[in-house]
């Protein structure tokens, strides 16, 4: 006989699983279309001699930042260490203020792509091939190496006498962080549906193996030692109700040798 309470709770566990299967699969297909559908171009504006923003940190843990970019593309014909199109070019950050926080607040790079060199600018771009290149960053305080001294709510402004494009590289990476997130919670979530598969699964299939065992039958178990269909009376006959109990009667002078019978009684007075 199965064990109901077990098969019950292996039931409940693969229900469960399996629920949980149905929204990770929805809930992933759901981030990875949004993943997809993050074009980076959004995230770019320009061309312009004048852009202002908003430095934020949302997540406390430092800004990607700010990249300025311009047209052209990455190349050191004269092997100088400098990108040719930008070694020339030059912008300028100011606050609310008016006040100027170049030096604080952005760093000038230029650098060329060398196989010599530790880092270049087309490192870190999204998009090299784009006909566009990075010569300088604003207020990318996630590089530990480069101290930037920028206000969290301040607004600046970065302008440049020739056309810019600027990348807001932290919106950018917060928007894939923020997926990323999502799929990592839902591998999580696929993980416990599994397990709680795999116990449902145990718990069902122990439930169908075990169960209740049968009462022994009074009476009739074998006595140890004797042999095969031999049994050992232990039950008293029944008196039947109403009757008295029957004794043993004797007849008298039954079996009585007459000689050793004496004539004359004897009396115990006579004593």
């Amino acid at each position: 006989m199965a064990n109901k309470s077990l098969l019950i709770a292996g039931g409940v566990c693969v229900v469960l699983a399996l629920a949980s299967f149905g929204i990770v699969w929805s809930t992933g297909s759901n981030v990875i279309d949004e993943l997809e559908s993050i074009d980076i171009n959004d995230y770019i504006t320009g061309p312009n001699t004048s852009h202002t923003f908003t430095f934020i940190d949302e997540d406390g843990a430092g800004s990607s930042g700010l990249y300025i970019l311009m047209n052209g593309t990455y190349g050191d014909v004269d092997e100088d260490g400098k990108t040719d199109v930008c070694q020339d070019v030059v912008f300028k950050v100011t606050d609310s203020q008016g006040v100027d926080v170049t030096e604080d607040a952005s760093q000038l790079t230029c650098l060329a792509s060398d196989v010599n060199s530790e880092f270049s600018d087309e490192m870190l771009d999204e998009l090299p091939d784009d006909g566009r290149v990075i010569f300088g960053y604003v207020c990318a305080t996630i590089d530990s190496e480069v101290e930037y001294k920028c206000n969290i709510g301040e607004n600046y402004t970065i302008s440049s006498e020739v056309s810019i494009y600027v990348f807001n590289a932290d919106e950018y990476d917060l928007a894939f962080l923020g997926g990323l997130e999502q799929l990592f919670g839902s591998g999580l979530f696929a993980i416990a549906g599994s397990c709680c598969c795999g116990l449902g699964g145990i718990l069902l299939l122990v439930g169908l193996l075990t169960g209740g065992k049968p009462a022994p039958m009074i009476g009739h178990m074998p006595q140890q030692g004797m042999a095969s269909g031999m049994q050992m009376q232990t039950q008293t006959p029944v008196q039947p109700i109403g009757e008295m109990p029957q004794q043993q009667q004797y007849e008298v002078g039954t079996d009585i040798d007459s000689s050793s019978v004496a004539d004359t009684p004897v009396s115990v007075w006579d004593n």
